[in-house]
């Protein structure tokens, strides 16, 4: 039998014969050995996957001891996965997810260019995982936030971007440079090089954090499921996440970063063409002196420096740093933080702005694909 059939029919039997209580993914439990733990699905927790593989590969299946143990670690089944109550220093990244992240086929990040043109405008086509996300309201048809591709059917934005607003938000443009021209092209000499066309594709899940606060803005983080999967090319291909430990650590260490949007300028219109800022890292403090309210280590405080910050319209866009990713000599650009609050006069008070960090997501990122399928 396939190893996806094993583990599900497998599964199914223990959820089913489970007790009843039900908890949601990631709230806090104990394990049947006392252990504190997190409520997560198989392939997010390394002891329960390992066993149940050992299982399926001998042929013999699991012991009676170790069966019943899963039956009392299951907390529940969401979108017919089944969830097990997992030690907390066994949870990793969705392994379903990671091997894709990890797969020789995937390339993401890849830097044509860091050098900007005419201000802040980026070279055509070098930041190819930047996605617009489209709005129906009152009549008009009005892109008004940012997110960033992060697989073949997966757009990262902000919840703000999000919550109350999926029956305006209808689609994602992917591929755009300049916004008022039918074709992206720029001058090489005496010739005339344009980017493909670009891509609109529509939305099938809107899938929100499930802890988002909409006062206080803190779990701001959304992953759009398109309805279709995305050819990538050399104008629409994704950003690197931070997946692994050393490259979460970077997101405290780095000293500069990029916000790169459409958004609103320091002239307080949008954008017609694709910018980019440097924009440097600040102490949490800053910000929670600037907002009056306190900063969580699931937040990043970013820019204030030189009036070069994020705006309204950026929001849910990317903030990324180059960086080494996987192995030593593959230098690629990762996404660190998701453009969530600052101040609407940016661009004129050099305020900090703070972000989504990204990095203590991951674990939520992987789930949630692994969840709604890849």
């Amino acid at each position: 039998m396939p190893r996806c059939c094993f583990l599900v029919a497998f599964l199914c039997l223990v959820v089913v014969g489970a007790r009843s209580a039900q908890a949601a993914y990631a709230d806090d439990c104990n394990t049947p050995n006392g252990d504190s733990g997190q409520c997560m699905p198989f392939s997010s927790c390394s002891d329960i996957e390992q066993q149940l593989l050992k299982a399926q590969k001998s042929g013999q299946g699991l012991s009676p001891e170790y069966a019943g143990y899963l039956k009392n670690a299951a907390c529940g089944e969401f979108n017919n996965v089944g969830h097990f109550c997992c030690a907390n220093n066994q949870i990793q990244h969705n392994s379903k997810v990671m091997k894709l992240f990890k797969s020789s086929n995937f390339t993401c990040g890849t830097i044509l260019s860091q050098r900007v043109s005419n201000g802040y405008e980026v070279q055509l086509s070098s930041r190819p995982w930047m996605a617009l996300l489209r709005y129906q309201s009152i009549g008009q048809s009005r892109f008004l936030c940012g997110g960033t591709l992060i697989s073949n059917r997966y757009i990262l934005t902000a919840a703000h971007c999000v919550y109350g607003l999926e029956d305006q938000l209808y689609e994602i443009r992917l591929g755009e440079h300049r916004i008022s021209t039918e074709r992206d092209c720029r001058r090489q000499g005496r010739k005339e090089k344009c980017a493909p066309p670009v891509k609109d594709v529509g939305i099938e899940k809107f899938l929100l954090h499930e802890k988002y606060d909409s006062r206080r803005i803190t779990n701001d983080i959304a992953l759009l499921r398109l309805n279709s999967s995305v050819t990538f090319e050399k104008h629409v291909k994704p950003i690197c996440l931070p997946i692994t430990d050393k490259l979460k650590q970077e997101a405290e260490s780095l000293s500069n970063y990029f916000v790169t949007g459409w958004g609103t300028t320091e002239n307080g219109s949008s954008s017609d063409v694709l910018l980019q800022a440097s924009v440097p890292i600040q102490p949490r403090s800053a910000c929670s002196r600037a907002y009056r309210r306190d900063v969580l280590d699931t937040q990043l405080c970013v820019g204030g420096g030189d009036l070069q910050d994020s705006c309204k319209g950026d929001s849910g866009g990317p903030l990324q740093a180059p960086s080494l990713y996987l192995d030593e000599y593959k230098v690629r650009m990762v996404e660190f933080g998701i453009v969530s609050m600052g101040v609407t006069s940016c661009g004129q008070i050099s305020l900090p702005g703070i972000y989504t960090n990204v990095a203590p997501y991951v674990q939520w990122i992987t789930d949630t694909m692994a969840r709604h399928g890849l």
